[in-house]
Order: C-alpha cells, then structure tokens, then sequence
C-alpha cells in the first residue's frame, strides 16, 4: 500500500469514527431518563459534533496527525491507528443496533462505555498533533469535551 493510499484509509477510518461517535453521542443524550440536567448543552454538543464531521475538519486532522506521527505506508502506528478507528466505528455501531438497545430507551453500560475510548481516542489524537495545529486542536478539543458532556 503506497503512502498516499494508507492515508487516504487514514481519512476514511477517521470519518468513520467520527460518525459513528456522532451518533454515539446523539443516543446516549437522548436517554431523557439519565441526561435530562443535560439537555441546556445539548444545541452546544450538536453544534461541536457537527463541526467535527465537516469534510474540511477531517482533511486538516488526518494531515496534522499524519505530518506529525511521520507515517507512512510501512509505519506501524498508521496501521495500528487505523485499526483502532476502524474498531471503534464498528464497536460505536453494533452498540447502536436495535437489537443490542435496551427496552426502556436508556443507554446501555457498552455505549457509555464506549463514549470513555472515544473521548481516550480524541485525546490520543490531540497529543499526537502537539501545538503545531490550533485551529485542529481546538476543534478536537471541543469534540473530546462534547463527548465528555455525554458522559457525564
């Protein structure tokens, strides 16, 4: 696999998570039952969510992450990255099939769960970049708060 395709995978593994974070996020502040106090953030949540999703945002943090790590085509933390993205989505997705939902609307212990490697993941993300990006960085960091906001 050439540099340019393990980074193009790279992008869509992060888009991956992202998305599926999303609508992680989505659930799990809709369970009225435990997060009702947080329903003032929920607009705020949304808003920093959706700016994470933006086809621009992913370009810029799968650059800044990619320049910063040195990855290439060989390099084993992009394969390990990748992997992980690419689990989380999958796990993020299962959790949120109709069948694994509780019966009551509530969020299950695996989603909530999930939302802490999210939040690790991001955080993962934003130590790897460093300083060098702060319009990324800021961005991620509104992302790993808004995930945390879920979580709480």
């Amino acid at each position: 696999m050439s540099d340019d395709d393990q980074f193009e995978s790279f992008k869509v593994s992060l888009a991956g998570f992202l998305g599926q974070t999303n609508a992680l996020v989505d659930r799990v502040l809709s369970d009225e039952a435990s997060k009702s106090h947080l329903m003032p953030l929920v607009p705020w949540v949304s808003e920093v969510m959706s700016a994470s999703l933006e086809t621009d945002f992913m370009e810029k943090v799968a650059l800044a992450y990619w320049s910063r790590m040195g990855m290439t085509s060989t390099s084993t933390p992009a394969r390990l990255k990748i992997l992980e993205l690419d689990g989380l989505a999958v796990a993020i997705r299962q959790s949120l099939a109709p069948a694994v939902e509780s019966a009551d609307g509530t969020s299950t212990f695996a989603q909530i769960h999930l939302l802490s490697v999210c939040s690790l993941t991001v955080g993962s993300l934003l130590d790897a970049i460093g300083e060098m990006f702060p319009l990324v960085r800021g961005i991620l960091r509104s992302t790993q708060d808004a995930i945390d906001v879920a979580r709480s």
